[in-house]
């Protein structure tokens, strides 16, 4: 799945480069330097199916069982 592979690609991240990712998802200023560490840790993307990305993401919540329904 998709997500997975970010959240792998996350874990190969140095120390400093995950703390620096988490600080910059926690602030609303964006610097020149987060966005190179954001590329850093998404890797990437030319090989994912985007169709398929969305649709594994569906299946998930799906699947997942403590997710709550909601009806629109």
């Amino acid at each position: 799945m998709a997500v997975e592979r970010i959240f792998d690609e996350i874990k190969k991240l140095s120390p400093v480069d995950r703390y620096r990712l988490h600080i910059m998802l926690e602030t609303n200023e964006i610097s020149r330097d987060d966005i190179e560490a954001s590329k850093r840790t998404a890797g990437g993307w030319a090989d994912i199916d985007a169709e398929k990305m969305i649709e594994d993401i569906y299946k998930s919540r799906d699947n997942s069982p403590g997710r709550m329904s909601v009806d629109w």
